[in-house]
């Protein structure tokens, strides 16, 4: 594939309905067909919104006064296996579309923060659960993913990391590792301009292409992609922004990237993989934790 279109997605769910926002999946994954994208990009756990089960959710979600609201909000996460995740299979199969889709999932007695890669014969080619779960908020009460993954779309090598997962470093350089080239974000929060650098910073150092896809909301939205070409073939500084929204705005734009200009650039610049020094990254892999970085738990 020459050139990968992502459609990004930037509508509202309706909070915790998740019957209602299937329906919307549905119809924004064929107007980003009819938009001909290859892959359309939902945020973050777009089956409920991200919405809290309860008032306070965020700041103390083990409120014992709430214990019905969130086993209800826990009982409407959705099974890979269900026909909630067929009807999607279905539509991408039926408008031929890959469609990165997002959703509180649960598993085995585990309930995860999920994103599915499933390509347009409705074939699912990546289940990932969020790594970097917001453990100091609502996703205390979530399962946190234990691997970062990386597939085949149609030639072109797809990684995904949700939306905390951009604050770690870590996260787009492991899927680097793994031979991602594109990194597809979904996400559910302010997208300020320091989180908008995180996101351009991971496409330069690692020499790959970034697509983020965020609900709108003031301060929210500013859905996003960037190449990871920042020079020309004379050297000289190039603007890498694909595509960029506003904060509130409600609608679905495409991102190109183009395949063949990232991977000669990947050839012979000198980030990602070609120069690293990995026997002296040993601390990366320590697991104490010193002040002034130690939290509860």
């Amino acid at each position: 594939m020459a050139v990968i279109r992502i459609a990004l997605v930037q509508e509202k769910a309706v909070p915790n309905q998740k019957d209602e926002n299937l329906k919307r999946m549905l119809r924004y994954i064929k107007q980003a067909s009819e938009q001909k994208a290859d892959i359309v990009l939902f945020p973050e756990m777009w089956s409920n919104g991200y919405a809290p089960p309860f008032e306070g959710a965020f700041d103390d979600p083990l409120n014992p006064a709430f214990q019905k609201e969130r086993e209800e909000w826990l009982d409407n996460a959705v099974a890979v296996d269900s026909a909630y995740v067929d009807a999607i299979k279905v539509a991408a199969a039926e408008y031929q579309v890959g469609v990165c889709a997002t959703f509180l999932s649960k598993s085995e007695g585990k309930y995860q923060n999920t994103a599915l890669l499933i390509d347009r014969q409705g074939k699912i080619l990546l289940n990932y659960a969020k790594v970097h779960t917001c453990d100091f908020s609502l996703e205390k009460l979530l399962k946190s993913g234990g691997e970062f993954k990386v597939c085949d779309f149609e030639g072109v090598q797809i990684g995904v990391m949700i939306c905390y997962d951009r604050e770690f470093p870590e996260s787009a350089r492991v899927l680097m590792l793994k031979g991602a080239e594109i990194i597809l974000v979904p996400n559910a929060c302010d997208m300020n301009p320091a989180r908008l650098n995180q996101l351009n910073a991971r496409a330069f150092e690692n020499m790959v292409g970034i697509a983020m896809a965020n609900y709108p909301a003031p301060h929210w939205g500013n859905f996003c992609a960037f190449s990871p070409v920042v020079f020309d073939e004379d050297g000289n500084y190039a603007d890498n922004v694909i595509v960029k929204a506003n904060d509130v705005s409600e609608e679905i734009l495409i991102a190109e990237f183009d395949m063949e200009q990232i991977r000669t650039y990947r050839q012979h610049e000198t980030w990602g993989n070609a120069y690293r020094k990995p026997q002296a990254y040993t601390d990366l892999i320590r697991f104490e934790v010193k002040e002034p970085f130690v939290r509860e738990r």
